[in-house]
């Protein structure tokens, strides 16, 4: 099947499509993969048609189709009303299966709240820098101040050691997380992959960054498709699409 897909070059090659898609799950990914990159999470834009591309492929797919991201799902269902698809949230800290269930760890989030103090003010110190508190996980943006990515590592790295080993650093595009070292989005698709529709089918997944590094690695070891979506660089993922325009031209040849 990986010929179908991608060429396993270096080069972007444009994935070709010769056989059904029957029988394959699709996780994606949001910033970044299908959708560009903006100065912050609000600012993205959502093309107009890519709800009803959402919706065909859904349907294609038997409801096997499901969003990866950083995001809460609060958040996604917002960025593309009126689609709720089963949405693996916050790194897996957030999971929403196929019949709206919510899998949330309560007692988790109840604790990292209790770091919210502790971050609060060297953040204000950091011009440029925000914090952004997803319950089960908090993310300490600095896309307005690149040059400040030592120092807020250097935050989040003490906050962490003072929650203790059920915790860890979680680096993004000019983004650091706090979140349980345990919930990823790797996780979190394994999760949606025991339950219908997706149960039995082969995944295939398209990410961006080095937060996707989990999902690419459990999609090889299920036999699916891991698709990069970028510019060249170290990554579990077998293929590579230059940007997320490429990807979502992908989208409606398959659609």
């Amino acid at each position: 099947m990986q010929s179908l897909y991608a060429s396993e070059t270096t080069e972007s090659p444009k994935p070709q499509i010769r056989d059904s898609l029957t029988g394959h799950a699709l996780f994606l990914d949001i910033d970044g993969t299908i959708l560009d990159i903006a100065p912050s999470p609000e600012s993205v834009e959502v093309p107009v048609w890519m709800v009803p591309l959402l919706e065909r492929l859904s349907a294609k797919l038997d409801g096997a189709v499901a969003f990866v991201s950083g995001r809460t799902i609060a958040a996604i269902d917002e960025l593309f009303q009126p689609l709720k698809l089963p949405t693996v949230g916050v790194h897996g800290g957030e999971i929403r299966l196929s019949d709206g269930q919510a899998l949330i760890d309560e007692s988790l989030t109840l604790e990292l709240q209790q770091a919210l103090p502790l971050l609060r003010a060297p953040i204000a110190k950091l011009a440029g820098v925000w914090l952004e508190n997803k319950r089960c996980a908090i993310a300490l943006h600095y896309r307005s101040a690149p040059e400040r990515g030592r120092e807020v590592l250097k935050v989040a790295e003490a906050v962490v050691a003072g929650l203790g080993p059920a915790y860890a650093v979680l680096m993004g595009k000019c983004v650091v997380e706090i979140r349980a070292r345990h919930l990823t989005k790797g996780a979190g698709m394994q999760c949606l992959m025991e339950q219908q529709p997706f149960r039995g089918r082969t995944p295939i997944f398209a990410g961006d960054d080095v937060t996707d590094e989990d999902a690419f690695a459990l999609v090889n070891k299920m036999g699916g498709i891991s698709v990069r979506v970028g510019a060249a660089a170290p990554s579990a993922a077998r293929y590579r699409l230059s940007d997320p325009d490429q990807l979502r031209g992908w989208l409606l040849e398959i659609a």
